[in-house]
C-alpha cells in the first residue's frame, strides 16, 4: 500500500539537520526561481509550513507588480510591431518580478507538459493567450486544465485540430493527448488513437475580429483586453463532427472529444504518468516506483486537484532527503532567473515595466531581454520548446556548449549597465565586507551557493587578482570584479545543482 503523506514537515533526518533558513531556501529553489536575501528572510519568518502554504496557495496573495501588456507593446508610427520573442521576454519579466514564484514555475512546467511552440504558432497574441490558459489553471484541477489546454487555439493550431473533420480525421492531437498529456507511451493502441481522432473531429478555433485590426488599431486590442474578452476562442463545429460509434480504451458509444478526455482521466495510468513528471520536475529524476504510486494515489484521491499533490511533495520525506537537496540539475530558467532576482535586476526593471516611457515601448524591460536570450542560448527559449515532447531534463541541460553559455551569463548579469555598479559598493559600504575572503562569502550567500572550500578560495583569489575590495568599492570597477568572480563561480559544478 502507498504510504500516507506526512502531515507536517518533521520526519526526515536531513530536514532536522537543516536550519529554517536552509529549509526555506530549498523550498524557494524548487517551488520557485530562487530568491534574494530579503525574500529568504521574509519566508524564514513564516516558517516551513507557512512558506509551503503561501507558495502553493499563491492566488491569495498579491503579484507584487503590475504590467499593462498592451501599453508595453512596441509600436512604430502607431502600428503594433510584436513577435513571439517579445512575449517570451514579457514572461521572463513576470518570472523575475513576481511575488508568487510557484505560479510561474508551474506555468513553465505545464508549458513543457502541454508543449506548444511559436516556431509554428507564429502569432504572439495566440501564444500569450495559451500561456495565460496554463497560468490560470496551474495549481487548480488537472481535469479542468486538460480540457482548457486541449481546446486552446494555440494547441489546436500546433496539432492541426482545424483539419480534423468527419471522413478525414487528423490523428495528431489524439496521439499526443494520450502519449504526452495523460497516459504515456505503451498504454494505448493505434486503434485507440484512430478512434479518438474521430471523436475529436469538429474541434476548431476562431479569432476575435479585434485581433485582425490590432496591429493597425491598438485601441481595438486595448478594448478587448480591458473587457476580458478572448482574442481567440474554441469552436465546436458540430457539422464536421463524426457522429458514428467509436471505441476508445474499451469504452464504446457515439463518443465526442470531451468523452475521450474523461476516459483518459479515469485510466490508472494517468495519475501515475502525471505523478512521475511532477516528481521529476520538483524533486529528483528517476523516482522509485513506490514514490510514483504514492503520489499517484494522492492525485487520484484528490480527484486531480493539484494543491494537495504539491503539498504532499513538499512535505514528503524524500523532498528533504540527501538524494534531493541540491541534487537536481538546474534548467536554464533555474540558473538565470534566480541570479536576476538575487542581484536586484527586477528592482531596476520594475519601474520601466510598470510605467514604460513612450519612446521605450518594446524595450522597456530593463535588460530582461538579455536574460531571455541568455536562457535561449542555454537551451530553453520560452515559447519555443523543441518539439511536441517539450524539453529534455536532467543531464540533457548540461553540455560543453551550454556550460560555456552559462559561464558567459556573467557578461549579462554583471556589466557596466546593470546593477553591479551599485551592488559592489554596497557590499563594502553597507554589508561591511573588508577582505576578498569576506566578499567571496557574501557573494555565496547572495547567490545561495554551496561549493567546496577550495572553490571558495578560488573566488577570493579572483577578487584579489582584479583589484580586491578597493575595486569592489568603486562603481566604475565593481562590475569587472564581479564579472570575473561570477565566471569562476559559474564554472563550479556544484553551482548548477538546486
Amino acid at each position: 500500500m502507498p504510504r500516507a503523506c506526512v502531515s507536517s514537515v518533521h520526519r526526515s533526518e536531513r530536514h532536522k539537520a537543516m536550519t529554517t533558513r536552509e529549509q526555506v531556501a530549498h523550498l524557494l529553489r524548487r517551488f520557485g526561481f530562487g530568491a534574494s536575501r530579503a525574500e529568504v528572510q521574509f519566508y524564514e519568518k513564516l516558517g516551513v509550513d507557512g512558506t509551503i502554504e503561501r507558495l502553493v496557495n499563491y492566488e491569495k496573495y498579491p503579484l507584487g507588480f503590475t504590467i499593462d501588456l498592451v501599453k508595453l507593446l512596441p509600436r512604430r508610427d502607431g502600428v503594433i510591431l510584436v513577435n513571439p520573442q517579445f512575449m517570451g521576454i514579457y514572461w521572463t519579466a513576470r518570472c523575475v518580478l513576481t511575488e508568487r514564484p510557484l505560479e510561474e514555475k508551474l506555468t513553465l512546467f505545464w508549458h513543457d507538459h502541454f508543449a506548444v511552440s511559436a516556431s509554428k504558432v507564429n502569432n504572439p497574441f495566440m501564444m500569450m493567450q495559451y500561456v495565460d490558459t496554463l497560468r490560470k489553471h496551474a495549481n487548480g484541477n488537472f481535469r479542468v486544465l486538460l480540457e482548457a489546454a486541449s481546446k486552446d487555439p494555440a494547441m489546436m493550431f500546433w496539432l492541426d485540430s482545424q483539419t480534423n473533420v468527419a471522413g478525414k480525421p487528423n490523428e495528431n492531437f489524439a496521439r499526443e493527448v494520450m502519449e504526452l498529456f495523460t497516459l504515456g507511451i505503451g498504454n494505448y493502441t493505434e486503434q485507440d488513437i484512430q478512434e479518438a481522432a474521430r471523436a475529436f473531429t469538429g474541434w476548431a478555433w476562431r479569432a476575435n475580429p479585434a485581433i485582425r485590426r490590432a496591429r493597425q488599431d491598438p485601441a481595438a486590442l486595448e478594448e478587448v483586453v480591458k473587457n476580458g474578452e478572448p482574442l481567440f476562442e474554441f469552436v465546436d463545429r458540430i457539422l464536421q463532427h463524426d457522429r458514428g460509434e467509436k471505441s476508445v480504451l474499451g469504452k464504446s458509444g457515439a463518443l465526442r472529444g470531451d468523452d475521450v478526455l474523461g476516459i483518459l482521466l479515469e485510466r490508472e495510468e494517468c495519475p501515475k504518468y502525471l505523478a512521475r513528471k511532477l516528481w521529476e520536475w520538483f524533486v529528483y529524476m528517476n523516482p522509485e516506483e513506490k514514490i510514483v504510486d504514492a503520489l499517484a494515489s494522492q492525485i487520484r484521491k484528490g480527484d486531480y486537484e493539484m494543491k494537495p499533490a504539491l503539498e504532499w511533495i513538499a512535505k514528503s520525506d524524500e523532498f528533504w532527503s540527501e538524494k534531493c537537496v541540491r541534487k537536481l540539475i538546474k534548467n536554464p530558467a533555474d540558473f538565470c532567473i534566480p541570479l536576476a532576482r538575487q542581484f536586484d535586476v527586477g528592482v531596476l526593471a520594475k519601474p520601466l515595466v510598470e510605467n514604460p516611457p513612450e519612446n521605450a515601448r518594446g524595450g522597456a524591460f530593463g535588460g530582461l531581454g538579455g536574460l531571455y536570450q541568455a536562457m535561449a542560448r542555454q537551451g530553453m527559449q520560452l515559447l519555443f520548446p523543441p518539439d511536441v515532447a517539450g524539453w529534455d531534463w536532467g543531464e540533457a541541460w548540461i553540455s560543453t556548449s551550454t556550460m560555456t553559455e552559462r559561464i558567459r551569463f556573467a557578461d549579462t548579469i554583471a556589466n557596466e549597465r546593470g546593477p553591479m555598479g551599485t551592488f559592489g559598493p554596497a557590499m563594502v559600504n553597507q554589508a561591511g565586507v573588508q577582505s576578498s575572503a569576506q566578499a567571496a562569502d557574501f557573494l555565496l550567500e547572495v547567490t545561495d551557493a554551496a561549493i567546496p572550500a577550495e572553490r571558495k578560495s578560488a573566488l577570493a583569489s579572483t577578487i584579489d587578482a582584479v583589484g580586491g575590495v578597493e575595486a569592489l568599492s568603486q562603481p566604475r570597477t565593481a562590475g569587472r570584479v564581479l564579472n570575473e568572480t561570477l565566471k569562476v563561480l559559474f564554472a563550479a559544478p556544484e553551482f548548477h545543482l538546486c
